[in-house]
């Protein structure tokens, strides 16, 4: 016998179907990772908007108050 391997008829079929399935399981893993990663992405991206618009609704708040109190204080003066 030389150094390759004895393949019983229908082997080969049976080395492609693995072969196949090998890359249809890939391409799924593939898909998956992508799909999974766009998904983190947009749930930081969500996350990172939601602190944004807290942070610019405090300081809105924090402006307003002070400009109420800084007319209260011009006409308490008046």
């Amino acid at each position: 016998m030389s150094g390759v391997p004895f393949i019983a008829s229908g082997g080969l079929e049976q080395v492609e179907n693995a072969r196949l399935l090998d890359e249809r399981l890939r391409k799924i893993i593939g898909e998956i990772s992508s799909y999974t990663g766009r998904e983190i992405k947009k749930n930081l991206l969500q996350d990172v908007n939601e602190g944004v618009h807290k942070a610019v609704k405090n300081n809105l708040q924090n402006e307003t108050i002070r400009i109420l109190a800084l007319i209260k204080n011009t006409i308490d003066k008046l």
